[in-house]
């Protein structure tokens, strides 16, 4: 009978325990915010591409063909501010090319495509006028829009994430007290994906007018980088 006794105390002050922490389980509440930050800096460089088409008859004509406009344009990339190791003419691919004959109703052979691709870092924006004439004038087929970058986009990104967690916090405060709750501490922070810096482009009003001897100017804006944060705090009533 003891033993009995015993063994009867003892599931009772087990079911009582885990009633109690059930209860307080439950009194457990948690709060999700989410906050954005965003920091501008101005860019420091840019990074250019363009690229050299050429059709011939046979494949080492037209390879010959875009081989000397990239002559050209290296030569002309050397006279630039530009980083040694950033500079990439390495790609080059060659293809048939057809058109479309209606009347025979077949493709016709119109010869062979080689497509030189040229790439490299301009390392001051002063040049950058410069830079999209020479690719221009020493016949490069296509000239991309350049893409801005700066060396401390990692440090705006550090800023922008304190910015969008402060953010965060403010908001949980606000709603924490609306709901008659106490904020706790974070118990979940979690980043966005980091995106590249977005540009932003300056608003400047045109000129009244521009001599023939006037070099183009060429004025970017500033880079925005953002960051986004999500965080889970706890909240008691």
């Amino acid at each position: 009978m003891i033993t009995t006794r015993r063994l009867d105390w003892v599931v009772l002050v087990s079911v009582v325990l885990s009633g109690w922490l059930v209860s307080a389980g439950s009194l457990a509440q948690t709060l999700t915010v989410e906050g954005k930050g965003t920091v501008q800096i101005a860019p420091e460089f840019a990074r250019m591409s363009a690229s050299v088409s050429h059709t011939a008859e046979t494949a080492a004509a037209a390879q010959a063909a875009a081989d000397r406009v990239m002559t050209r344009l290296l030569a002309g990339v050397d006279a630039l501010p530009v980083a040694e190791d950033s500079i990439d003419a390495g790609q080059i691919r060659i293809q048939p090319r057809y058109r479309w004959n209606p009347r025979a109703e077949m493709q016709e052979f119109q010869g062979y495509e080689a497509t030189r691709v040229l790439a490299f870092k301009l390392t001051s924006l002063d040049s950058l006028g410069e830079a999209l004439e020479m690719l221009s004038e020493q016949g490069a087929t296509t000239v991309d829009a350049p893409q801005y970058g700066s060396a401390q986009s990692p440090d705006a990104r550090n800023r922008a994430l304190a910015i969008a967690y402060a953010r965060a916090l403010a908001d949980a405060e606000i709603l924490a007290e609306a709901a008659g709750l106490t904020l706790g501490h974070p118990e979940n922070i979690s980043t966005g994906p980091q995106r590249a810096p977005v540009f932003r482009a300056m608003n400047r009003d045109a000129p009244v007018a521009m001599s023939a001897e006037m070099a183009p100017r060429y004025e970017p804006g500033q880079l925005s980088v953002s960051a986004s944060v999500s965080v889970i705090f706890t909240a008691t009533p």
